[in-house]
């Protein structure tokens, strides 16, 4: 009994790897009990991994294969995530319509043994399945090249394990020799060379004689049947929250490839979470063969902060800021750091460059506290001018001292620190950028602030003697989380074991500082490995390429765009799953999108004193008002009195670039009873300015919808779906919502009336 036990949890943290690593395939037959299996297949199918990396994959197939000896049982699997539609190997392919994995390119059988065989490998979907869905969802598929010599060296994983499950599942058809191959002629044309534009619309869906507010005829049925896709956007609408066209990531001289690698913030969303798995494997390579097995053994599981982290709702006045974790600030703010915090810390290089031992010499505790006070109440455009340097310094660090969650993380804090204990340090750089796609994307924005303004420091050594070396050692126990904290402090003397832990974290805080300029690209050589669909690059398309498909043009587009909202509308909440946020006067609510882009529909609604005429007012042209961020602003081109190119740029943290978009936008003022529209989607105009130090961020869609509400209010909805760049889709999971409520309590409160005043006499 015991020996089974131990084989159910080897087996459970086994899955939960692979699927954060990026093998979600052989978690899913493993729980469908198609264990064990021959892992010279496994090789194979990754052929562009090194040995060295494979090890840890297959150290967990191989413990499933034991563990499959012992346990004979299907196993429940986890809720569907958009994470786990994304694997290391293009040999693999997520069919979204029957949620599993299966393969790619197989070969038509020629005989019914063989049909029989294959039948576990490769879940095709059903004649009925199919007619149900519409091909208007975006494939995001690469280009294959299918050949009998490939698909040899890329045979279906042999299996010895019971063929009982086959018979329970659903979307298996295993007829005739004639039905699977035509199933293979439909599946291989669908991994053909594929444009992610409108001209994947399905030819027979005729979108002109579409009538607002009604959906495809068997819809409901759909609803009826399973509850699979009841948190989901109808595919016949996925077309409408998605105008982007996705292109092969190119890695040569032409590209945005520098010499060392690609920036992180240049990556989109897709990509990130492509790298974050190949990160995984790589450093739970490093780790289990350098570390001892005291320090990481079994019990070193990776996946604990990659799954899906709950930030606890801090409930105090929006003021305080400076006592709760860096995702709550951003998600009360729109920033990571508190803008006190970052006000602090340049007034600190324009004006603390030059004193000794900045950083090094303490402040004065009660001036130290009324500081902190003044940046919790004023929150910005704090006057530091009257302080003291040192004091200024010894704020910064105590403040990132007491963050509930470390800089580094309190679990990653650990395994920076093995990595600068036991991997080799040819090896470190490459464990170290692992380490940082790991990290939450807000944590390692606001690490790279503290290295932007401690490089700044640093270069006025001669005068402040506070060179890289002395800053790390000050600046360390600020940003990492030790094991033995707590006894650390307690203790008169820490022991040896402290003392090793803070040696080797000052040596990473030191590394990082030192290979600051390019330790946050991602190499070359990551790129090549990542050989996935996700890894294609996603633009978005020219203005004269928008709905190339529809007799209208980017006009004709832009009205389906606005179709599409009012259905969605008309459904009401079926399908949107409730968030709570820190505004509890706004609704904000998610649903996700089967078009294989990794990012969630949000939704908020909010009730504004204002008719709708005005808030559609505000929306387009007082944007200033409402985004505390908006760095500028400009129409590009006037396309029609109610349609522009409309260009702006976001700030971010330094030295992170600045965000900027460009949207298409088409306003409607005229719906029946007094409703608005605005439609906005991303594209490519000839007339952008070209911003230094900018990045180009995609709205996907971008959909408000006003109306009126009764004694001159409005009912205000906000349906989007951007990718900001540089970000996971966990950060879009966690936060993108969250800055949506920002804005639209900003247009809420705008429009607030005042009821100050004197009293009147009656």
């Amino acid at each position: 009994m015991r020996a089974h036990k131990i084989a159910e949890i080897e087996a459970m943290e086994a899955c939960k790897w692979l699927r954060a690593a990026g093998f979600p395939q052989y978690a899913q037959m493993y729980e469908e009990m198609q264990f064990p299996v021959d892992v010279g297949a496994a090789q194979r199918d990754h052929p562009f991994l090194e040995p060295a990396v494979l090890q840890s994959l297959f150290r967990r197939l191989h413990a499933l294969n034991r563990c499959a000896r012992v346990c004979q049982q299907p196993c429940a699997r986890p809720d569907d995530s958009e994470d786990e539609q994304c694997a290391l190997s293009n040999n693999w392919t997520y069919q979204s319509d029957l949620r599993r994995w299966s393969r790619t390119g197989e070969v038509e059988p020629s005989n019914g043994e063989q049909i029989e065989n294959n039948a576990t490998s490769l879940i095709y979907a059903s004649p009925e399945n199919k007619s149900r869905k519409n091909s208007l969802a975006i494939m995001h598929l690469g280009k294959y090249e299918v050949n009998s010599k490939s698909t040899e060296e890329s045979s279906f994983l042999r299996r010895t394990a019971t063929t009982r499950f086959r018979h329970h599942r659903e979307g298996v058809v295993v007829s005739d020799v004639s039905s699977v191959s035509s199933v293979s002629d439909i599946l291989l044309k669908r991994l053909g060379s594929i444009r992610y534009t409108e001209e994947t619309i399905h030819p027979d869906f005729d979108l002109s004689n579409t009538v607002v507010g009604e959906g495809p005829e068997d819809e409901d049925e759909t609803f009826e049947e399973s509850n699979l896709d009841s948190n989901n956007v109808s595919n016949n609408d996925c077309v409408f929250w998605n105008s982007v066209q996705s292109i092969e990531s190119v890695t040569d001289g032409k590209s945005q490839v520098q010499q060392d690698g690609r920036p992180l913030f240049s990556l989109s969303c897709g990509q990130l979470q492509v790298l974050r798995k190949l990160a995984l494997l790589k450093l739970t390579a490093h780790i289990e063969k350098y570390c001892p097995s005291h320090r990481t053994g079994w019990n070193w599981e990776l996946p604990k902060f990659i799954k899906k982290i709950r930030t606890p709702m801090y409930k105090d006045s929006h003021s305080q800021l400076l006592s709760i974790p860096l995702t709550a600030v951003l998600q009360r703010t729109g920033q990571p750091l508190p803008r006190g915090i970052q006000e602090s810390l340049e007034w600190l290089h324009q004006n603390g460059c030059d004193q000794v031992g900045l950083f090094r010499k303490p402040g004065v505790r009660s001036r130290i506290q009324a500081l902190k006070v003044m940046v919790e109440v004023k929150g910005e455009n704090i006057n530091f001018n009257e302080q003291q340097a040192y004091d200024v310094a010894d704020m910064i660090k105590q403040y990132f001292r007491e963050l509930p969650e470390a800089v580094l993380t309190n679990k990653l804090s650990e395994t920076f620190i093995l990595i600068f204990q036991y991997v080799p340090p040819y090896l470190r750089k490459e464990a170290v950028r692992c380490t940082l796609l790991l990290m939450p994307d807000e944590h390692r924005e606001v690490l790279q602030t503290i290295l932007y303004y401690l490089l700044k420091i640093a270069k006025c050594a001669d005068v402040n003697q506070m060179n890289e070396n002395n800053l790390a050692i000050c600046f360390a126990p600020s940003l990492f989380q030790y094991n033995s904290h707590s006894s650390f402090c307690k203790q008169s003397s820490p022991n040896q074991r402290e003392l090793i832990d803070v040696k080797a974290a000052q040596e990473c805080l030191l590394f990082l500082m030192k290979n600051n300029g390019n330790i946050f690209d991602v190499p070359r050589e990551f790129l090549n490995q990542c050989k996935s669909h996700g890894m294609n690059d996603s633009i978005a398309v020219q203005l004269s390429d928008l709905g190339t498909s529809l007799e209208g043009g980017w006009v004709s587009y832009m009205q389906e765009c606005q179709s599409a909202l009012l259905r969605e509308v008309k459904e009401k909440n079926r399908g949107w799953i409730v968030v709570s946020s820190a505004y509890p006067k706004i609704e904000l609510s998610y649903k996700k999108v089967e078009d294989g882009y990794p990012l969630r529909l949000w939704k908020v609604c909010a009730d504004i004193e204002a008719p709708p005429t005005e808030v559609v007012h505000r929306i387009l042209r007082e944007r200033h008002i409402w985004d505390d961020d908006l760095h500028s602003a400009k129409i590009i081109a006037q396309m029609s009195k109610n349609s522009e190119v409309f260009h702006y740029v976001r700030r971010n943290v330094p030295p992170l670039p600045h965000i900027d978009y460009c949207v298409i936008r088409t306003w409607n003022t005229v719906l029946p009873r007094g409703t608005c529209a605005v439609v906005e989607t991303s594209v490519e105009h000839p007339d952008i300015p070209n911003i230094p130090n900018t990045v180009r961020g995609i709205v996907l869609a971008s959909r408000y919808l006003i109306e009126p509400g009764g004694s001159g209010r409005s009912r205000y909805l906000h349906l989007s779906r951007v990718d900001t760049r540089g970000r996971m889709p966990e950060w879009n999971h966690k936060n993108f919502g969250h800055l949506n409520v920002i804005h639209a309590a900003h247009i809420q409160s705008s429009f607030r009336q005042s009821t100050s005043g004197p009293e009147s006499k009656v």
